[in-house]
């Protein structure tokens, strides 16, 4: 397939390699220019704007920041929105909440493209691997039409409902991550305080009723105080806040989440905003940055 995809960070770069790798002919375009050279390299087309790209192609998939962003990109004269050809399929990627995907979706139907919401969790390994688990809302022909690229970027993909129930079960998800990881941070640091390693705390915790593949990722890089960016604590507080934003809307009180917001508010004050969200736990264990 014709496949132009926009937004090429920490996910959209293995993302595009995978479409690549798969044989589909991709156009790129990225805000840093920079950020092209290496995918044009390996094989992809470069775009002058998002309109641009979207006149060249069947598909057009976008993974942004946040619903800014997302505006930025498909809105205007050089928006892909703008580019869209009749019966288009637009795949967004993002985490941008139910407001932003509701308003793509009515601008793609008024110019008689197809849209699929499609938020994925699997962080920079999945992007890399292809291992993707891919939330999507939308109706089932555009689902079964999106497959081909589905396909190419993750090794699952589930229909959840519409389009903003695809993007409030990822909000969701990425809410129970974050709790997790908080959990983890604050056991590490009794631990640390009493003696205890974070290696022997990791060994007794996945021989447990509560092991979880996290603790082997997230816990081997506190112990080794590897904050290389997977998934960046500034991205992680922007999707507290949305979710806290859906919570009110929905009349659900989130007492957890308005916490752990607020240590993803310090560690972003810290100057640990681009680091990954491992890095929180340098706000209760400052000790935790020296190496």
């Amino acid at each position: 397939m014709r496949v132009g995809y926009i937004g090429l960070g920490i996910m959209g770069n293995g993302m595009v390699r995978n479409l690549l790798a798969k044989g589909h002919a991709v156009t790129v375009w990225n805000r840093s220019a920079d950020k092209t050279v290496a995918l044009r390299e390996a094989g992809a087309t470069v775009a002058a704007s998002p309109r641009a790209l979207a006149a060249e192609v069947e598909v057009v998939c976008a993974c942004v920041s946040d619903p800014a962003a997302l505006e930025a990109v498909s809105q205007g004269s050089d928006g892909f929105l703008a580019g869209l050809k009749a019966g288009a399929l637009v795949i967004d990627f993002s985490t941008v909440g139910p407001a932003a995907v509701q308003a793509l979706e009515a601008a793609c139907r008024a110019r008689d493209a197809r849209f699929l919401a499609a938020p994925v969790t699997g962080s920079r390994k999945g992007a890399e691997g292809g291992t993707l688990l891919v939330m999507c809302g939308g109706p089932a022909d555009v689902f079964a039409a999106a497959q081909p690229v589905l396909a190419a970027v993750g090794s699952k993909a589930i229909l959840v409902g519409d389009v903003a129930q695809a993007a409030q079960v990822k909000l969701i998800g990425n809410l129970i991550l974050a709790h997790m990881l908080e959990a983890l941070s604050e056991g590490a640091a009794l631990a640390g305080a009493a003696g205890i390693s974070i290696e022997k705390l990791l060994e007794v915790v996945q021989s447990s009723g509560y092991s979880s593949p996290l603790w082997d990722v997230k816990g081997k890089a506190l112990a080794a105080r590897d904050f290389f960016t997977h998934f960046s604590v500034d991205l992680m507080h922007k999707d507290l806040t949305l979710a806290m934003e859906l919570g009110d809307q929905r009349g659900v009180p989130l007492p957890g989440a308005a916490a752990i917001r607020e240590v993803y508010q310090l560690a972003r004050a810290q100057g640990l905003g681009q680091q990954d969200i491992a890095a929180t736990a340098a706000v209760i264990s400052p000790g935790l940055l020296k190496r």
